[in-house]
């Protein structure tokens, strides 16, 4: 009865066990890496701008 018990289990753990290391991925991998992105091309963005239109004055 035991053994079945366990059997149950075991879908479960493996699920929570890929959840997390999706959680994972995407909290210390992916968000970083999108920001980053997102700022390098923010700053290519006001680069080109710069370059080809000449630097806003005040």
């Amino acid at each position: 009865m035991a053994k079945s018990n366990m059997q149950a289990q075991t879908p479960e753990s493996s699920t929570r066990g890929r959840e997390l290391k999706a959680l994972g991925f995407i909290i210390f991998l992916l968000f970083p890496a999108l920001t980053i992105a997102g700022i390098g091309f923010y700053g290519l963005v006001i680069w080109m701008i710069q370059a080809f239109g000449g630097v806003v004055s005040h």
